[in-house]
């Protein structure tokens, strides 16, 4: 478990403390391809070193009570993480590294960002908590918590680098979006379109998550329903 522990604190920081602090100064120095590729490297190592902490960790007794009924609850909230997650990876989103371009579009915050302008980190934050809720130990705890907590942490981060670095151009998506998913469109703000997030999109999401609930068992070895 302490071997889990560290990795998730070397994983953590190396994403968080270059947002707060090192980053610009490391990118005027070596430039930013390079140490785009480098943070890359980086942070898949650290990512590999998590899962095989988190695979090598006692499982332990859970923390709270689990059973089926909450289980079939998550399986179907999962559908929202994987349109969230499949949205997100192809759409461009100019909350993202090295994608302000993404703003000189006519509609930068329609589809998806009518949702949340971070679908992507939400997704994999949603994802992580339900797995957590799932299967509630500690080791669990230390791993998709610490997924979830960089998902939303280093989004709010992310967007603070963003206003500086676009200013104005910045304040139209933000203005037209909202960072809690379905906040925008509560509160009128934002207008969802089926065109414009793409029915392929869902479609596509609905039939990965319809693959990922009848291989889950035999993929992961934990069924998603105990039958």
């Amino acid at each position: 478990m302490a071997e889990l522990a560290l990795a998730a604190f070397v994983f953590l920081s190396l994403h968080i403390l270059p947002a707060v602090s090192a980053r610009e100064r490391v990118i005027a120095k070596i430039g930013d391809p390079v140490y785009m590729a480098l943070f890359s490297l980086a942070s898949i190592l650290a990512f590999a070193w998590m899962v095989s902490a988190y695979d090598a960790a006692p499982s332990g007794e859970f923390l709270w009570v689990t059973g089926t009924f909450w289980r079939a609850i998550t399986a179907l909230l999962m559908a929202l993480a994987f349109v969230l997650i499949v949205a997100g990876v192809t759409t461009r989103n100019p909350s993202m590294v090295m994608s302000g371009s993404a703003l000189k579009a006519s509609n930068p915050w329609a589809g998806i960002f009518a949702i949340t302008r971070h679908p992507l980190m939400w997704g994999i934050a949603l994802w992580a908590i339900l797995h957590l809720a799932n299967r509630p130990n500690m080791k669990s705890l230390l791993y998709f918590g610490t997924l979830a907590l960089l998902a939303v942490g280093g989004s709010r981060l992310q967007e603070k680098r963003k206003r500086r670095e676009l200013g104005a151009a910045w304040e139209p998506f933000e203005k037209h979006t909202s960072f809690v998913p379905f906040a925008g469109l509560v509160s009128g703000k934002s207008k969802l379109g089926l065109k414009e997030l793409g029915g392929w999109r869902v479609a596509a999401a609905l039939a990965l998550w319809a693959g990922m609930l009848f291989a889950h068992g035999r993929v992961i070895g934990v069924p998603v329903l105990p039958l």
